[in-house]
């Protein structure tokens, strides 16, 4: 069983993922708090919605608590024999004592930056009292292990290189595409002064948050979208400034996508080698941001170069490839 709090966001994808390549081989159920789901998914899946969102920080407490009889009714409906839990908390915690063998995954915001005194408590019960915590990178390995005194198993998370793919559609020129909520360490405010220096260039930004994007004739602010891959198709740069992530998904997606890309070195370095299939910069160095779009928009070749190798990289993490360490961990624990 997957247990999952917002089938939305990055780690949603990542259990949806996960779960349609493991389901050949394992009975897959998914609880989750979140009444939207992807329509399109094997029918040996099997959805449990406790349609019941509880906002942080209280989430922790509500469902090991007083909503806890909702997750023991799926829970005697199932009967698993493991839990995954896409999250430390609030589902690493709930599930710790309830007598399964449990696979606690952190996000990676859920664990860093060091959390306050209360939260802590719960995260190192979460981690502590789980069968195999799993980390999806090297450097939230190495923090779990040094912050959390648990040794994490290392299992990197994939990409569906099927549906991220090159597509045959015209590219709009001089077009920069960011993917990602509108927050600050999402690097959006770089992203909007390079987007000034550069008024030659148009920069698409799909993806929503509390950041107010400010009115520019170069800006276009696209929303959420459901189907991203035409809008990598179009575009001719990929930009993602953020300041900090644990593996981000977005990268591979773009790079599966055939699309060069302008990557933060924190997160995106565990899978990109800058100037071969990608170019990384510091976070927040913005000069570093707008000289690297302006190369990759003066030289093509070097454009269509990091883009045809970071298809051959992406296709590395594609989830055919990567699930199987997941299988091969759930044989291993049964």
């Amino acid at each position: 069983m997957l247990a999952i709090e917002n089938l939305q966001s990055g780690m949603g994808l990542v259990a949806w993922g996960l779960a349609n390549h493991v389901s050949d081989k394992f009975e897959v159920h998914i609880l989750t708090n979140d009444k939207y789901y992807p329509s399109e998914t094997k029918r040996s899946i099997v959805v449990h919605s406790i349609q019941r969102r509880v906002p942080y920080p209280f989430g922790t407490i509500a469902y090991s608590t007083i909503l806890r009889h909702r997750i023991l009714e799926v829970m005697k409906q199932v009967s698993p024999d493991i839990i995954h839990t896409h999250n430390a908390l609030p589902w690493g915690y709930t599930f710790r004592s309830l007598g399964v063998k449990t696979v606690v995954m952190p996000s990676g915001s859920d664990v860093y930056p060091t959390k306050g005194r209360v939260t802590n408590f719960f995260l190192q019960r979460a981690l502590g009292g789980s069968t195999v915590v799993v980390c999806n990178s090297r450097w939230l390995s190495n923090y779990v292990r040094e912050n959390y005194r648990v040794q994490p198993v290392l299992l990197h998370t994939g990409v569906d290189t099927q549906r991220f793919r090159p597509l045959k559609l015209p590219t709009v020129k001089k077009v920069v595409l960011f993917v990602g909520r509108f927050i600050e360490k999402k690097g959006i405010f770089e992203l909007l002064d390079a987007a000034r220096a550069l008024p030659d260039y148009e920069f698409w930004l799909a993806g929503n948050g509390n950041v107010r994007i400010p009115p520019l004739s170069n800006v276009k602010v696209l929303g959420f979208q459901e189907d991203i891959v035409p809008l990598y198709a179009a575009s001719s740069v990929c930009a993602f400034p953020f300041h900090h992530d644990n593996f981000p998904l977005v990268g591979l997606e773009a790079m599966a996508c055939g699309k060069a890309i302008v990557a933060t070195e924190p997160g995106f370095s565990e899978y990109v080698e800058s100037g071969k299939d990608g170019m990384l910069v510091q976070p927040h160095d913005v000069q570093a941001l707008i000289d690297s779009i302006r190369y990759l928009m003066r030289d093509d070749k070097a454009r269509r170069r990091l883009g045809e190798n970071g298809r051959k990289k992406a296709r590395q993490y594609d989830w055919s490839v990567v699930a199987k360490g997941y299988e091969n961990l759930y044989d291993t624990l049964l």
